[in-house]
């Protein structure tokens, strides 16, 4: 069994998907350059070859462009007809996703949503937040740092949760952190969230929100004891990347 990552599937189905057959978008993703033409049916067909039914895929915001919740419902049997056992933590653009509890009447049997907080996937202790802006990024305003500092304790209470979860299992889980903003800023200067994932040993960082020219100078590899990657689809080429097997 295996535990897969992938982010910002920006979905908009505006009828049931059919393979072989191309998809009704409300929202084509091609208007945001060449990597985005005939995604949705790329994503299908490479999360149907790799990912196995008794597989983990993680993934960390952005999975639909909804607005409201019934426009949700095309979505979410896409993602229904797919392998795998599927985590979704929230993005800036799911604006569909109010609470947990109004939308688990459209979440398929296979999908589940991790708000501010963690679950266990095979050897992992995943903890999940959406993340915001961070100090000294060209967006961070005094707006910015009220919602930083509460994504910060967000996540303190997620990765609580999952040292809950590794003593439950007796120790030995791996601590992964899903945020869907990047963890640090263009300068990649140390910051809180990093301080916090120092703090509860987190061994790996799971991003996504950068597109295009962005995902060039995203901060990957190790730093800090910590690995980072990013896993925005578009930069994966619509191909779930392999976690741990």
């Amino acid at each position: 069994m295996a535990v897969w990552a992938i982010s910002d599937l920006h979905l908009s189905l505006s009828q049931p998907f059919v393979p072989g057959c191309a998809p009704q978008l409300y929202k084509p993703m091609a208007n945001f350059g060449e990597k985005w033409l005939g995604y949705v049916e790329k994503l299908y067909a490479n999360w149907q070859r790799l990912v196995a039914p008794e597989d983990t895929v993680l993934v960390p915001g952005d999975v639909s462009w909804a607005m409201r919740l019934p426009e949700l419902v095309h979505d979410m049997a896409f993602l229904g007809s797919l392998p795998g056992q599927i985590y979704l933590s929230k993005g800036n653009h799911d604006f569909w996703w109010e609470t947990k509890k109004k939308a688990a009447p459209l979440l398929p049997p296979n999908v589940q949503l991790l708000q501010h907080e963690a679950c266990r996937a095979e050897g992992l202790a995943v903890a999940a937040t959406r993340g915001w802006y961070c100090p000294g990024s060209q967006d961070f305003d005094a707006e910015a740092a009220k919602i930083y500092r509460r994504e910060c304790l967000r996540a303190e209470m997620a990765l609580q949760q999952a040292a809950q979860l590794n003593q439950a299992a007796g120790g030995g889980l791996e601590t992964v952190l899903l945020l869907h903003f990047p963890p640090v800023n263009d300068k990649w200067d140390y910051n809180e969230l990093i301080e916090l994932m120092q703090k509860y040993q987190v061994s790996r960082c799971l991003y996504g929100h950068l597109h295009g020219g962005k995902s060039a100078r995203a901060l990957q590899g190790e730093r800090w004891g910590v690995e980072f990657t990013l896993v925005s689809t578009d930069f994966l080429a619509h191909r779930p990347l392999l976690i741990t097997r």
